[in-house]
């Protein structure tokens, strides 16, 4: 175990745990502005998962990988506005339509793989994102090969969070938005259209989410596996709770449980003395831990989650 203390074990590690941590990072800081508006996207791990196999497909037939990341971010979308639908227009128990999404996700995508690619032993693939090198920066000692060398997504997704949290904190949109999440009957005498502001909400998660599943197949692996998501969609939305609803606080926890992830496949990869079954549910457990210790006192949008009727006085 003094291996694991070494520069040489802890440089990669946490390397792979930005990386790990990016799909995190879409998911979560999508969420974080869907839930200032008031709506729960609690269908973010369908979306990701549903994103994941319609981006490979695109990058396989097409031979893009740009075409995969555009498709997934636009089936995140598509899927969100399904949502939206039926959450806002309909005025439906959003966790409930969230959750029956999810469900509906793992089959369709289990059934459309199997239908387009066979039953085979060995998987259709691509190639993966290629990484970039950023000039000068990749250079500085441990430094650079954390947070320097990394493919596209995961730079975008740190420019993604900077870009949420500026927009939420000096612009019109975000003021308006706040304000829909936390009295939308205020808000709409106000002037502000909110059930518009929700739906952008809804759209702007689940786009977010999609990237990220594009991510998980198009920019890890190359590949698509049965339930690929593997419940970062929940990890996303633990996330969101735990960074306050702040995109920058987010990032942080989505590379703490992007590290943890990574350390459990070296745990694993080492022989460590434990059940494999623990260092699969390592990542879940540092979740369920985090939101005890650090979820008290959290003070969340006062309507978020609830079904708003501009009809109603």
């Amino acid at each position: 175990m003094d291996q694991i203390f070494t520069a040489a074990f802890l440089v990669p590690l946490l390397a792979a745990g930005v990386r790990m941590g990016a799909p995190l990072i879409f998911g979560s800081v999508g969420d974080v502005l869907s839930e200032k508006t008031g709506v729960m996207n609690i269908a973010l791990e369908g979306e990701m998962l549903i994103a994941a196999l319609l981006a490979f497909m695109a990058a396989y037939s097409s031979g893009s990988l740009l075409l995969g990341v555009l498709v997934g971010g636009f089936t995140g979308l598509l899927s969100a506005l399904v949502i939206a639908f039926w959450g806002i227009s309909r005025r439906q128990d959003q966790s409930v339509v969230g959750i029956m999404f999810n469900i509906f996700a793992l089959g369709f995508t289990n059934f459309l793989y199997r239908a387009t690619f066979g039953v085979r032993t060995e998987r259709a693939s691509v190639a993966t994102l290629e990484t970039i090198r950023i000039p000068v920066l990749a250079d500085i000692p441990y430094i650079g090969e954390i947070f320097f060398q990394h493919n596209i997504l995961v730079y975008l997704a740190f420019i993604g969070a900077v870009a949420v949290w500026f927009v939420m904190k000096y612009t019109k949109f975000g003021l308006q938005a706040a304000a829909a999440g936390e009295n939308p009957k205020a808000a709409a005498a106000a002037g502000i259209n909110v059930v518009r502001l929700r739906y952008i909400g809804y759209m702007f998660s689940g786009f977010m989410a999609g990237i990220g599943g594009a991510f998980l197949s198009l920019g890890n692996v190359g590949t698509f596996t049965e339930n690929m998501s593997s419940g970062r969609g929940f990890i996303c939305l633990a996330i969101t709770i735990l960074s306050r609803w702040n995109p920058l606080f987010a990032v942080l926890a989505a590379f703490l449980f992007g590290t943890v992830e990574a350390l459990q496949l070296r745990l694993q990869a080492m022989g460590a003395d434990l059940p494999y079954q623990f260092f699969v549910a390592l990542p879940y457990i540092v979740t369920l831990i985090s939101l005890v210790i650090f979820g008290r006192n959290i003070r969340a949008p006062k309507d978020l989650g609830n079904a708003y009727d501009k009809e109603s006085r």
